[in-house]
């Protein structure tokens, strides 16, 4: 654990919204020159997952001429005066071409009505947040609030005064945005949620945990330390175990210590259990005394080996073996396993390249070898995972058992799904 927060050369991690960037001065960098294109009239998004990204610049140009597409790629750097990109000399800036299968932000999503689930018009989309890191933007939040409006009508300063700087508790994550429909354009069309009316209100402010689980560690790093220390300890609390070390890792003692602060015990405790023994001793020793107390009661009946729930009972069976062989296997010694809705393939030396399913395993063709029928991609995991990274993974795949593996991927057990629902408990 470092006593310091990483240093890097990269631009430091800013959110933007998209009204604060619109009208801005477009500048091509030439030489020592600066010259202007134009200005910003829109941002083109793509949808690839869980937070669209910007792939191009819709710049518009004086005395009629159409406007240009600039790729998001050729910016230098981008703030709420000006946009100064660099062109390589050997491109020509295309103009930009509308088609319906392209999406505007300004365009074709604000002053949009919002629909929950049940068909209700909740809201209006009055701006977008977006996250500008590792040299991409994503759009990460839809502004719905008053301040939004204010700042939709050119009167950002007034809403600033009346309610301060806006919080990410204020903002609804675009996790909650269904995709965008087809026929969305300027004037027809709505922005759909995932949620309904009554279950707004109970998003977590920590949504910002998905958006660092997608950062590099200098970047995560970056963007953690923008954070208030209300939404900083949510965010903690609820980001992937993976997530939750290399944070904990990069920050501060003290800072940690404050984070605490407004967490509960059993918060603590959660945070402490994935770390390495020794990093949580450390913290523990910086807790109030009455709360180290409960923290630590908490810890020892956490303090579950994780390979002490694996079982070895299980179907493992080299890649050359038939289909036919596994399913005589499971008919004829299927009171001998706990696990028995997957096989595991391995290598001559043990290592796991494989699995299949059992209805997979049925269906196909009794002489095909395994390697033909199993699924390479397999999720495992490690004797140094805790009980919380196992919760994880399950929560994420939805799978009944999971295989555990050496530092070597070698298959040594099988961690079912009932037996770590039975230990947490």
């Amino acid at each position: 654990m470092t006593d310091a927060v990483p240093q890097t050369s990269k631009p430091e991690p800013e959110f933007f919204f998209i009204t604060d960037l619109i009208r801005d001065k477009v500048l091509q960098q030439k030489g020592d020159k600066e010259e202007e294109i134009g200005r910003l009239i829109d941002l083109e998004i793509k949808q690839n997952g869980g937070y669209p990204e910007v792939t191009n610049l819709i710049v518009g140009r004086s005395f009629g001429r159409p406007p240009l597409e600039i790729p998001f790629a050729m910016v230098k750097s981008i703030d709420t005066r000006r946009t100064l990109v660099e062109v390589p000399p050997d491109v020509k800036l295309k103009e930009f071409v509308h088609e319906p299968a392209r999406t505007l932000i300004k365009d074709m999503i604000l002053d949009k009505k919002i629909i929950d689930t049940d068909g209700y018009e909740v809201e209006i989309v009055y701006d977008i947040r977006l996250l500008l890191a590792e040299g991409k933007m994503r759009v990460v939040h839809v502004d719905v609030t008053k301040a939004g409006m204010l700042r939709r009508l050119h009167f950002g300063w007034l809403g600033r005064l009346l309610w301060g700087e806006i919080k990410e508790t204020d903002l609804l994550p675009w996790r909650y945005v269904q995709p965008l429909p087809s026929e969305l354009d300027r004037f027809k069309g709505s922005v759909k949620l995932t949620i309904s009316r009554e279950k707004i209100a109970d998003i977590h402010p920590a949504d910002l945990a998905d958006i660092l689980a997608e950062l590099s560690g200098e970047e995560r790093m970056a963007v953690f330390e923008t954070l208030d220390t209300e939404t900083a300890a949510d965010t903690l609390e609820e980001a992937e175990p993976r997530v939750q070390r290399d944070l904990v890792a990069a920050l501060r003692r003290d800072r940690l210590v404050e984070l605490f602060q407004t967490m509960t015990p059993a918060q603590i405790a959660d945070i402490l259990e994935i770390l390495p023994r020794f990093d949580a001793q450390v913290l523990r020793k910086s807790l109030p005394a009455e709360t180290a107390v409960k923290v630590t009661e908490l810890l020892d009946e956490q303090d579950i080996d994780l390979e002490s729930i694996a079982t070895s009972r299980f179907l493992e069976l080299p890649e050359t073996a038939l289909v036919g062989e596994a399913l005589a296997c499971l008919r004829d010694r299927t009171r001998r396993y706990d696990v028995i809705m997957y096989v595991y393939i391995t290598a001559e030396d043990g290592t796991l390249i494989g699995v299949i399913d059992i209805r997979e395993l049925i269906q196909a063709d009794e002489m095909t070898r395994l390697k033909d029928a199993m699924t390479e991609q397999v999720v495992s995991l490690s004797a140094e995972d805790t009980l919380a990274d196992a919760a994880t993974e399950f929560s994420d795949h939805g799978f009944r058992a999971l295989p555990m593996v050496d530092e070597n991927h070698k298959l040594i057990g099988v961690i079912p799904y009932k037996d770590l629902l039975a230990v947490m408990k």
